[in-house]
Parts: C-alpha cells; structure tokens; sequence
C-alpha cells in the first residue's frame, strides 16, 4: 500500500509545536507525552513533529522501546550513544555519557528525542529520558500505549509540568475518508464506507490493515466502477497482533463473556448476568475489553473495539459457535420479546445455534430483517423457519423474500397455486401479486390474486400492496383513488395506509398535482411520527416517494434535499442496508440538475448495491438514468452500454419508468451524433407518457425533442404548462417557443427558472442558445450578458456536453448538416450514409457546405470543432 498522508491532526501537532517554541522558563512545556490506544496515531503524530522540527534544524533523534529491549538495561538508549565510549558497567557513568552526547548536540541547537511506546521503557533508558529533559537538555517526544503502566520517570514529567500530557482521541470522520479515499480511488459505496468507519472506529491502522487485506483476498472490489466489500472484515497483520495481546491473557469466565458479546452484541446487562458471573462482566469492563452503556431503561454492554468481535468469532469453532447460540437463544426465548429487534436477534440465535424449538420468533425476525433491507439474513431466516415448521406461513414469508431479491421463478415454486386457509391467506395473496408483477409482468394476474383477499380480514395490506402496482405500472389516478380510500376508512392497517400514502405522493407528482403530493407526504409524515420505528421501510418509501415527485414536477431542489438527507440519515442510522434507493434517486437527481460525473457514480452505487434486493426493480430505472449521464458526459460506448443493459431486464413491469428508459435511449443516440435516431427516440418518450397518462414526464420529453435541434409540439407543451400549473412546465413551453423562435427574452426568462428550480444543465443551454439569439439581433449587450449566465450555469455541470451547449460552434448550421458535421468529426463519408440512410454524395454536399459556413477546410478541423465546443 502506497504511505499515507499525515491527515486529521492538524490540532495537535499545533499544539506540540506551541509546547516546543515556548520554552519552560517563559512557562511553557519542556516536551509532550502522547497518549493512546494502539495504532490510533501516536508514531504518526511524534515522526511528523520530528520531521518538521528537523527540516527548521533542530536535531533529531529515535528511540523505540520494545519488549525485548526492556530486560536490557539501558538497552532502549544504548544506540544513540556512542559504541567506543560505552563504559564496562551501567550505572552512573551511562547517564553522565548520555547528559555529554545531548550537549553536543545541543551546540547546533535545540534536541528532539522521540521516545516511541515508552511504557515499554527498562528502568535505565526511563531514568535517562527523566534526566535529560529535567535538565533541559532534550525536548522529548514520548509516546505511553493507554491502559498501560508508565515508568516512573516518564509520569514525573507530566506531574512536574515539564511535559505535556496530550490524549489522542481516534481520527475524525473526515480524517478517516480521506485515508479511505488515498486507498481507494473513485467512487466507495456508501454502506462499505460507514462500515469501515465503524469497525476502524477511527483508528488508522485498524483502517490500513482492514483496507490492505480486503483488496488482497479478493473481498473488497469494484462493481461499475464503485468500490463494495462483500464479505468479513477481519484483523490482519500488526493490528490483529496487537488485539491478541490484549485478548489472550485474560481467564476463562471472562473470555466466555467477551465470546457471548462477539456473538449478540449488544446484550442486555440482565441477560448477560443469566450466561456469566457478574464478577467476569466486570473483569472484562476492568479490562478495557468490554463497555456499559444506557440504552432507555436497560443497560447494553458491548465489545470495547468492533475488531475484538471480528477477532473473536473467526477464533470459534463451528461447535462452540453453536454452543453459545444455543444459550443466547435459550436466555431470549425466556424473556418477553417486547423490543424492536428482539425477536430477531432471537431468530438469527436459533438458527446459529443449528436448533430452531420457536419457529415463529425465526419468521417475524425475518420479517423485522425485511424492514431492515437486510434481505439475504431475512431470506436465511425464512428459510430456517420453513425447515423447522413447514406451512402455507413458512411458504408466504420465503416467497416474499425471494421475490424482493429478485428471484421470482423460485419464489413461485414456493408458493402454492390454491391459497391457504385461514389467515395465512393474505401473507400468500401478496407474495403471489408481487412475483406476478414484478417477477413477469402479469399486472391483470397480480390484480386478481389480490381481489381475493380485499374484501376480508387483512384485505387493507392487499390494497396498500394495489397502490404500488398502480403505481409502477403508470396509472397513478388510480393509486389516488385507492390511497384516499384507504386512508380514509376507520381502523385501516397503519403499514398499508402508510404504503398507500407514499405510492400516492408520487402519483401525485407524476399527474403534475404538486399540492396534492404534499398533502399526501403530510398525511404520511404524520403516521411515521407515530409508527416509524415499527415500519422503518414505509418511511424511506415516503421520503423516496416525496423525491420522485419533486423529481417530476422539476423542483430539484427539494428532491435533492431529500434524496441527500435520506442517503446520509439511513447510513448514520441502524438500518443502512436501505441506502441503495436512495444512493439511486441521488443520482436521478443529480443526473437531471446536470451533474454527470457525480450522477454516474451515484447511480453506479445504487445498481451494484441492489444486486440481490432489488425489491420493486428499480435497477432498470437506474441503468437508463446511467445511459443518459454517460452520454451527457461524453461517453458513448457507456451509454449504449447500460441503455442496453436496462432493456435486458424490461419484462413488462414499471411502465411508469418506460418514457425514461426512452429519454435515455434519445440521449445515447445523441452522444454517438445520431441526432434523427436521438429525436425519434424522444418523441417515443413523450407518445409513451401521454398514452401512460404521465403529463409531467410527457411535458419534459417533448422539450427534449427541442433540445436535439428538432421541431417539437409547442401547442401541446403550452397546453400541458398550463395544466401542470407549476414553475417547471411553464418554464418548459417558454424555453420550447424560444428556441423556436430564437428568442432571447424567452430563453433568459427559462433560465431563471431553470436555475432558481436546480436545472442548472437546462439554464446553461438556454442561455447559451440566448446568447446566439442576441448576437443574431445585434444586441451586444445583452450578448455579454447571456454569456456570463450561460459560463456560471455550465461551470457547475462538470464538462456535460449536449447539442445546445455546442450552440455558439454550429448554430448556423441546418439540422442535417449539423448531424452529417458530428458524425462526419468521428467517421468515413461512407459510414455516415449508412448511418443516415443517405448517398455517399449527399453526406458530401452536406459537408461542403458545412465547411464553407465554419470557414474550415479539412475534416480534422471540423473534429477539432466540435470536440471544443463539447458537441
């Protein structure tokens, strides 16, 4: 691994370099003791003060103890000493040596001596140190390990006021991405992140050593370009070393607690007591080994370090690891069961220990696994209550979860085709709607699966689950419909209402209806104030759901204040797993503010991360959103790519995605200067949102058809503004009648607009096209003007390059001339006819005359052209 960069530290090397300029006389500190656990930072912080002291021409000098070196007297110290004048017997004569070599070196100036890991110093060396910098003859640098005795002569500094006593507490947060940033460059998916955090816990061996021995076995990878880990990560090399010190010694009954917490951390203090003595429970406190801490009413204990658990639980063998599930599972299964995740921890503690006696807690483990988006523990849970307790509920729950991981054949074998008896009924009902919609694409099949359970006990989940197929399959009138219903009926099912609410707020969005979306998120809002915490998977369905509307209507800015917070609230919380959705609205979002670069990556994330728990398929979406951001960024090869990836998994399900997936296929187009192709392939886009009944989609694509240089329906744009009635669509039809009519008023004015919304792509195309605008009617000033709006706007889209944004190198062109001009800057006359379906002499004549009007001659002027003006 390459050296890393002192980062994260700035405040304490500050404040040594303070106890360094200020000399003991003028009451400062006559040198620094660093404090603190092992690998935090100590080394690095003392070699850096070293280093800068050094380079200002201080004299400089390392001494590192070591267990070895401590049965040696004077052993740490004997090596800046010179050889020749080592005297026969240690004692007196040593230090007198010692106090000489200092002052010569001090004749040059001041000294620094480090002492690294000091608390391992033998008796001799310790007195030296003292020694020296009691008589002012060296600054020493000493690092002591927490938890650790120090010698004598080191704490007496500290207590004489001729050291500084500095704690170094574990790196910061940002300190700890931009190591994990050096390591790995590009794109870190956002769950792999948080994990590395909290298992590093800030210390940067902990993270280095994690780091090097994930990318060497393999664990830690690339997937579209976004770094994931899939796997454990275990101690390695100095750190692992450097645990087992700590670890090994300790006694049975207190290994045996700090196993039972390696295995169900956090545990409750009352169940631990019923698995070991309490005097083994304070021994490992003692220690340093294991913390209490309140948690409500009850007292949580955990492992001190998340690398002691990782240690720990590689070290079990298979029968021991089932031993101590056994008795967690035994300890649970006796207590109530009345919190959250009590009744998964129970579940995941049977199956570990290989005997499940209550396959019920197993289920609604899985079940709380479900709403945790932790869907390959949920589908292990499933799968070990159906073992032990086979049924129509076991069949319900494994289907369920194979389908939200995307394995719909198998799902449907699990499910039989006649509906169970009794309650089990509606669990069937909407596993086998699910896997029919989504699996295949049978919507008609879904909705009658569904019509038998509607009228009965449970029927509000079934039309909850409706709202979402509605929904996805584009007809959102009927979702508002189902969901005002629902929520309007006494005592309806809390999570369906709550399903219902976030399908409608972006149904809402999606018919261009923004107040009713906000009333519908309010209504939602309401109910996860009061029942977040029981259904965590409803509230990020409303938070995404509040996104996609602002998406829809164009207010960018509240979409990206959701999606933002919704990613970095979920990663901070207990539920990350959940952080794929998110991490893929993101880049909806930024994708369509005109941010490719940070789009790519984002939607890169989302698409590797919902690999195996892409429950409503949104992958697709997300692909196409991939396809339109590689082609907007310059990428053609990329775009066609993921445009043909999306269309691999098209079978009939989330037509409501279906004008994007078009859009983005008009964009890939674009990118490879098939303009003809690129606008038929819009118009498809705008015919499929009008059929859906989608106008705020549909307003959007035919002003993409404008934006690839071609005549689009301005009537129906003005009609669909004035219907929508917000900023965007209004801003869309006066954009559309400006370009058509060059008119720079028009243009500027979208702009505003475009800009106050987060379109910032959008205002630097219209600007840039006002600026031709006015230079065309002989407005120079406002000409300069425009063009300043149009390099502030384009600035913040990182390097997207779209036709309007070439506006100002080909604008005098036609539209055939400037499609033969693009493909002709890349391609043979030849490949450009095939491509257009025109004569090798018509592609000829096109460029002839482009050239005459560019006031060029060669083909190499006309890629050198069109490459600068990002076209």
């Amino acid at each position: 691994m390459r050296r890393w960069p002192f980062v994260g530290r700035d405040a304490e090397l500050s404040s040594v370099r303070a106890c360094f300029s200020t000399t003991p006389a003028a009451g400062g500190a006559g040198g620094v003791i660093i404090a603190g656990e092992a690998g935090v930072g100590k080394t690095g912080l003392a070699r850096e003060l070293l280093s800068e002291l050094g380079a200002e021409g201080c004299h400089t000098g390392w001494i590192t103890a070591t267990r070895a070196l401590a049965s040696i007297p004077f052993g740490a110290v004997a090596g800046l000493l010179p050889a020749a004048r080592l005297p026969g017997k240690p004692g007196v004569s040593v230090l007198s040596l010692a106090v000489d070599q200092a002052r010569t070196w001090g004749e040059q100036g001041r000294v620094a001596l480090a002492f690294d890991d000091a608390h391992l110093l033998d008796g001799g060396s310790a007195a030296v140190l003292g020694h020296l910098a009691a008589q002012g003859l060296i600054f020493p640098v000493v690092t002591v390990r927490g938890g650790e005795p120090v010698p004598d002569a080191v704490t007496q500094l500290w207590k004489d006021g001729r050291a500084l006593w500095l704690d170094l507490d574990p790196l910061p947060p940002d300190a700890v991405d931009r190591l994990i940033e050096h390591e790995l460059p590009g794109a870190i998916e956002g769950v792999t992140r948080t994990q590395l955090h909290a298992i590093a816990a800030g210390n940067p061996l902990a993270l280095r050593e994690l780091l090097a021995g994930a990318l060497a076995d393999g664990t830690l990878r690339q997937t579209y370009g976004v770094w994931h880990f899939t796997g454990d990560f275990r101690p390695r090399g100095g750190i692992r070393r450097l645990l087992l010190d700590r670890l090994d010694p300790v006694d049975p009954p207190t290994r045996l607690v700090l196993e039972l917490l390696a295995c169900g951390e956090p545990l409750p203090l009352a169940l631990l007591e019923r698995l070991a003595d309490a005097a083994s429970i304070e021994a490992a406190e003692a220690r340093g080994l294991a913390v209490s801490e309140r948690a409500g009413t009850r007292v949580q204990v955990r492992l001190a370090h998340p690398l002691y658990g990782e240690l720990l639980r590689a070290g079990l063998s298979a029968g021991r690891a089932r031993l101590l599930g056994s008795r967690l599972a035994r300890a649970a299964l006796d207590t109530p069961l009345r919190r959250r995740d009590d009744a998964l921890r129970a579940g995941i503690w049977q199956v570990e220990s290989g005997t499940v006696t209550r396959a019920d807690i197993v289920r609604r483990g899985a079940r709380q696994a479900v709403d945790r988006a932790d869907l390959a523990l949920a589908e292990r849970l499933a799968r070990a209550a159906r073992d032990a307790e086979p049924g129509g509920a076991a069949d319900a729950l494994l289907a369920e979860v194979l389908e939200y991981r995307g394995h719909s054949a198998e799902a449907a074998e699990v499910l039989s085709d006649v509906p169970p008896p009794g309650p089990e009924r509606v669990r069937w009902a909407l596993a086998r709607a699910e896997t029919l919609y989504w699996g295949s694409g049978e919507v008609a099949a879904a909705e009658r699966t569904l019509d038998l359970v509607a009228a009965g006990p449970g029927g509000d989940l079934a039309e909850g689950t409706r709202t979402w197929i509605f929904l996805f399959d584009g007809r959102c009138s009927a979702v508002l419909e189902t969901a005002g219903r629902l929520a309007a009926a006494d005592s309806a099912n809390v999570q369906a209402v709550m399903w219902a609410l976030a399908a409608a707020t972006a149904a809402a969005g999606f018919l261009g209806r923004a107040d009713d979306a906000t009333a519908f998120h309010d209504q939602g809002q309401a109910l996860a104030a009061r029942h977040g915490e029981e259904y965590p998977w409803c509230v990020v369905q409303l938070g995404i759901a509040r996104c996609l509307a602002g998406l829809v209507l164009g207010d960018l800015t509240t979409a990206w204040d959701v999606a933002d917070e919704g990613y970095r609230q979920i990663l901070s919380g207990p539920t990350p797993l959940m952080s794929a959705g998110w991490a893929g609205f993101r880049g909806l979002v930024e994708h369509a503010q005109g941010r490719p670069i940070t789009a790519g990556r984002s939607l890169a994330e989302a698409v590797g991360a919902l690999q195996g728990r892409d429950t409503v398929r949104l992958t697709g979406a997300f692909m196409a959103g991939l396809a339109g951001a590689s082609a907007v960024g310059g990428d053609p090869a990329a775009a066609r790519m993921w445009t043909e990836a999306a269309a691999r998994r098209a079978n009939g399900a989330n037509r409501l995605f279906a004008p994007w997936a078009a859009l983005g296929d008009a964009w890939t187009h674009a990118a490879a200067g098939s303009l003809s192709e690129a606008v038929r392939s819009a118009r498809t886009a705008a015919g499929l949102a009008r059929d859906t009944g989608l106008p705020a989609v549909e307003s959007q694509a035919l002003y993409d058809v404008a934006r690839l240089g071609a005549a689009t329906d301005l009537t129906r744009l003005d009609e669909l503004g004035a219907r929508l009635g917000t900023p965007f669509g209004a801003a869309l039809a006066t954009a559309a009648r400006g370009l058509a009519d060059v008119d720079g008023e028009a243009l500027c004015a979208a702009a505003t607009v475009f800009a106050r919304l987060g379109h910032d792509l959008l205002a630097a195309e219209a600007a840039t096209t006002a600026v031709h605008a006015y230079r065309q009617a002989g407005l120079t000033g406002r000409t300069a003007i425009a063009m300043e709006r149009a390099a502030g706007f384009k600035a913040r889209c990182e390097g997207a390059a779209t036709p309007l944004l070439g506006q100002e190198c080909t604008a005098v062109l036609t539209r055939r001339e400037r499609e033969v001009a693009l493909l002709a800057a890349r391609h043979s006359s030849k490949h450009v006819a095939q491509r257009l379906g025109l004569s090798v002499a018509t592609v000829n004549n096109n460029l002839a005359r482009v050239y005459v009007k560019l006031g060029i001659s060669t083909r190499a002027q006309l890629a050198a052209l069109v490459e600068g003006s990002g076209a």
